[in-house]
C-alpha cells in the first residue's frame, strides 16, 4: 500500500475508543491506533502484512471468536481485549 490510511474512530464494548485504519482505495483493514486502553501501541492486522511469517506472536486475543477448526496457540489466551 502507498498513501495515507483512512481512520474510523470506533468505541469498543468496553466504552473505550480506538481508530481503525483502512486502505483508502480498497477498504482493507490495516491497523488499529490511538487505543485508549493501550496508549502508544498499534495493533497491526496480520493479513495486511506482506510477510506475516516473520512475526512472532506474543498472545492470542479474541479467542471467543476462534473458529472451531482453528488450533489454539501455545501462548497466553484472552477471550477479548486484555485489560
Amino acid at each position: 500500500m502507498a498513501g495515507t490510511p483512512k481512520a474510523f474512530h470506533y468505541i469498543a464494548d468496553t466504552g473505550k475508543g480506538l481508530d481503525r485504519n483502512f486502505c483508502p482505495d480498497c477498504g482493507a483493514r490495516l491497523f488499529s491506533s490511538n487505543l485508549e486502553s493501550f496508549p502508544g501501541m498499534v495493533f497491526v492486522t496480520l493479513g495486511s502484512l506482506d510477510r506475516p511469517e516473520l512475526i512472532q506472536p506474543g498472545v492470542e486475543m479474541f479467542t471467543k471468536r476462534r473458529l472451531a477448526w482453528a488450533t489454539p496457540l501455545h501462548l497466553p489466551q484472552f477471550e477479548g481485549m486484555p485489560s
